[in-house]
């Protein structure tokens, strides 16, 4: 699922050093740099005439008023180092500007036109403007955040948006740690540009004051749905299954991890390809300049995905979690559940699988994975995060590099097709492809010759 401002955002993707840099300046203190007008001493005379009082008003030094956190943020009221850093954004751990795809940048459902450019701060523009309406469907809900659709009309047709909307500010929070959550989501998810990850285009206020993630829309849905349909076969399983490693080593590449890897966290566009999304509780593991790793602190993610190092309360590597949680995935598309509740060892079933690992055995849970599979899963699943392959070595492997990925049709090289979706969604689908071929033939045949689009009368 897609879960758990005033002028538009910086137009470039933001590179380690400055997303550091920008959220450094979120700390940095709101009142700082204010002054106040010297208050005089007890025994100078007040003026008590109104020209006096006009001229000591005149006098008096001026105070030039300090843009919020979020302005700065974004680039807009005075310049400030924080803005100018944020507007040149690059990459997340590459200095290399990476350019999204004209699929993705589109974020059309339906089309292949690219409407929406960013073109830095406009405080003119609205939301409506730039987004359109938002439906009050939910499609997405969260314990921060709800997502809904907005539509956009074109001239070639209608743009769809997925709005991320954030909760209010609350009471007892301050305004640098509200900020600083919104933004730390946005600077990972907008720098990252890949096809297996759903590109995050803005972060604006709605007409209500709310802030808001704008997000290209994946009208597939979500993985968790897809499985829970029963449509999908082990070609299938195994497509996303390698799509979705791709979209991890990606991050991993750009020195980003998910941490919160899930079925639910994996949606499916208009082309059978399966997007990473939600970068709530991401972390930056490594910066451009930087050899060596930060481990990462704190529980987060849902259970049955989470890593048992994790549970320890130690620092650990963000990396080795999401190998675990990808390896998670492709067992509940095999078995559509949960292999167990938490990788605890008070969990009967994990405890079971810790018992057939420590004596070298397969586990019994697994049977019904491919045996060269179980193989890679049950590495992947090592207990120890240091024994467990990193996503390169995965997708190194000889069992991804025996899978066939479809192309945006569904068709898979050398034969045969995937189907990803679910059948509510094919019927939805089938019935816009019948309405849109009606509409053509009604077109044609109003412009065949001798018609000249008037109605014949008898």
């Amino acid at each position: 699922m897609y879960i758990d401002t005033p002028p538009e955002a910086p137009s470039q993707p933001q590179s380690p050093d400055s997303v550091v840099a920008g959220m450094a300046a979120l700390h940095m203190d709101a009142g700082a740099g204010t002054q106040s007008p010297a208050r005089r001493s007890s025994g100078e005379e007040h003026p008590t005439t109104a020209a006096s009082i006009a001229s000591a008003i005149a006098a008096a030094p001026r105070v030039e008023k300090r843009p919020s956190l979020m302005q700065r943020f974004l680039g807009t009221g005075s310049k400030t180092a924080a803005s100018a850093q944020c507007a040149d954004r690059a990459s997340v751990a590459s200095s290399k500007r990476v350019t999204p795809p004209a699929s993705v940048a589109s974020s059309v459902s339906g089309t292949g036109g690219t409407h929406h450019q960013r073109r830095g701060s406009e405080a003119s523009t609205t939301f409506e403007q730039k987004y359109g309406t938002c439906s009050r469907e939910c499609i997405g809900r969260g314990a921060t955040a709800v997502v809904r659709v907005a539509y956009k009309q074109h001239r070639d047709g209608p743009q769809v948006y997925a709005i991320k909307r954030f909760r209010k500010q609350r009471a007892n929070e301050t305004e640098r740690e509200y900020i600083k959550k919104l933004t730390s989501e946005y600077c990972i998810s907008s720098s990252i540009h890949h096809k297996n990850v759903v590109s995050t285009l803005d972060l604006i206020q709605d007409p209500q004051k709310n802030w808001c993630q704008v997000m290209e829309y994946c009208p597939g849905g979500d993985l968790y749905t897809a499985i829970r349909d029963g449509s999908m076969g082990l070609p299938e399983h195994e497509c996303c299954f390698k799509q979705m490693c791709e979209g991890i080593a990606h991050l991993h590449s750009m020195g980003v991890c998910h941490r919160d890897i899930k079925a639910e966290n994996l949606l499916l566009d208009a082309s059978n390809t399966i997007k990473i999304t939600d970068f709530g509780v991401a972390d930056v593991f490594r910066v451009a300049w930087e050899s060596n790793i930060h481990k990462s602190r704190g529980l987060c993610g849902s259970e049955p995905y989470i890593a048992p190092e994790m549970f320890t309360g130690k620092s650990y590597d963000g990396r080795k979690t999401d190998i675990w949680s990808a390896a998670i995935v492709y067992y509940t598309m095999v078995y559509n559940g949960i292999p167990w509740r938490a990788a605890k060892e008070d969990d009967p079933n994990y405890a079971r699988f810790l018992d057939a690992v420590r004596n070298g055995r397969d586990y019994e849970g697994f049977r019904r994975i491919d045996p060269r599979t179980r193989r890679l899963i049950q590495l992947m699943l090592n207990p120890e995060p240091s024994a467990r392959p990193t996503m390169d070595e995965v997708l190194a492997s000889d069992i991804l590099q025996r899978i066939c990925v479809c192309d945006n049709n569904g068709t898979v090289a050398g034969g045969g097709c995937h189907a990803h979706y679910t059948e509510e969604y094919e019927e939805r689908m089938n019935a816009r492809r019948m309405r849109a071929q009606a509409a053509q033939d009604h077109h044609r045949g109003q412009r065949a010759p001798g018609h000249h689009g008037l109605f014949h009368h008898q």
